[in-house]
């Protein structure tokens, strides 16, 4: 009897290991997305203008800059009107990022908002890129639409939102710009914006 136990026991046990058994492409590693470009800001030194190596910190309209702001050990990118004494419109523009040998250009960034009191042009972010910029010329460059997740005042203030766009190919370099419009007269549009974790991949 108790021999007969044992190769019952044997052969449920054969069957088990058999049925288990997966093909090598079940454990197939997905490919990993090493960014071509990353900025996470944390060399910002808080409260100072914003003036990481390559970026272009540039004011249109008023005088204030971008800021470079500190939270719990991280660091990002900040515009407020509030207190600036006139209409800003400021742009933070990357270094010259080559897209050269990438089919699908994929761009990420995390953005949030404070103090937005409404939701306006007047007060608003925009995301852009532009292949003609030559990296002085800010409004003789041709910019282009990135179809960004920027939160509105529905929006929890500080609550980063997440971006994926993909951008078309092109061999040759794009810059990337946080063009800031608000104000520090009219306190309805005195809210700020927040930038953080701008980075470019190859989506395979």
């Amino acid at each position: 009897m108790k021999k007969i136990v044992t190769f019952l026991f044997l052969i449920s046990i054969t069957g088990l290991v058999s049925t288990s058994c997966v093909s090598d492409n079940d454990y197939e590693i997905p490919t990993l997305r090493v960014p071509f470009f990353k900025e996470d800001f944390q060399s910002a030194v808080n409260n100072t203008n914003l003036d990481l190596a390559g970026w272009t910190n540039f004011a249109e309209q008023g005088t204030w800059l971008w800021r470079e702001r500190t939270f719990s050990g991280n660091g990002y990118a900040e515009f407020s009107s509030f207190g600036s004494g006139s209409t800003n419109v400021v742009w933070l523009i990357s270094p010259a990022i080559d897209l050269k040998g990438f089919a699908k250009p994929t761009f990420k960034a995390s953005i949030a908002q404070h103090h937005l009191d409404v939701d306006s042009p007047n007060n608003s972010l925009e995301v852009l890129y532009s292949t003609d910029y030559d990296g002085t010329n800010v409004l003789t460059a041709t910019w282009k639409t990135i179809d960004a997740n920027v939160p509105d005042r529905s929006i929890s203030w500080y609550e980063f939102l997440k971006t994926t766009a993909v951008l078309p190919a092109y061999d040759g370099s794009v810059y990337i710009a946080f063009k800031f419009r608000g104000s520090g007269t009219d306190q309805t549009l005195d809210g700020a914006f927040q930038v953080d974790d701008v980075i470019l991949y190859n989506e395979n």
